[in-house]
């Protein structure tokens, strides 16, 4: 992971991009890449597009003079199961993908295969999902209005926190297992019987 250039990474995240899908996270990957060229001379024979189930993308490419390799990119911890090298990296991209959430930014593991067809995790991109410019003067509407304002996310509880502290939101953020149903109905019938 430390030996591959950024330029590798969003290039590998690009090839497991459509910009014809319309996807924002797809084409804030292809946005980055610096050499389009090098994008173009890249065959992509399969592309399966991100799902709620798999949480990635995949792409099996084909590249003049080398043989054909598949790249993915998706949740960090989805593609960290995939790769080989995981346990050599796990501890390194938990702590990158954490350092990026406490700033606001939410993390896209990226891997390859390599020449045994085994996955590889190439890297982290980390992805602003800046406010709108009008999120603070909406809550402060709502709040006037006597509406108490709260936030549900699912990302990281890092990031929710800085969210709300950009929006004056409060620092009592909790984690949305709160509302996992299994655990609440543990909750009442405990309640219930004690």
């Amino acid at each position: 992971m430390d030996n591959i250039s950024p330029e590798q990474i969003i290039l590998d995240a690009a090839l497991a991009s459509r910009a014809e899908d319309k996807d924002t996270i797809d084409l804030a990957v292809l946005a980055g890449v610096k050499d389009n060229e090098k994008l173009k001379s890249y065959q992509v024979m399969h592309f399966q597009p991100f799902d709620p189930v798999h949480k990635r993308t995949e792409a099996t490419i084909k590249a003049q003079g080398q043989a054909d390799f598949k790249v993915t990119k998706g949740a960090p911890q989805v593609i960290l199961v995939l790769a080989a090298n995981a346990a050599s990296i796990k501890s390194k991209v938990e702590q990158v993908v954490n350092d990026f959430a406490a700033r606001g930014f939410r993390s896209l593991g990226v891997a390859r295969t390599n020449g045994q067809g085994q996955w590889q995790f190439v890297g982290i991109i980390p992805l602003s999902d800046p406010l709108r410019d009008d999120s603070k003067a909406t809550i402060e509407t709502a709040e006037k209005m006597g509406l108490r304002v709260k936030m549900v996310t699912g990302d990281q509880l890092a990031i929710a926190k800085e969210i709300g502290r950009q929006l004056d939101l409060g620092k009592d953020i909790v984690d949305a297992s709160l509302f996992d149903e299994s655990k609440n109905s543990k909750r009442r019938a405990v309640g219930k019987y004690h």
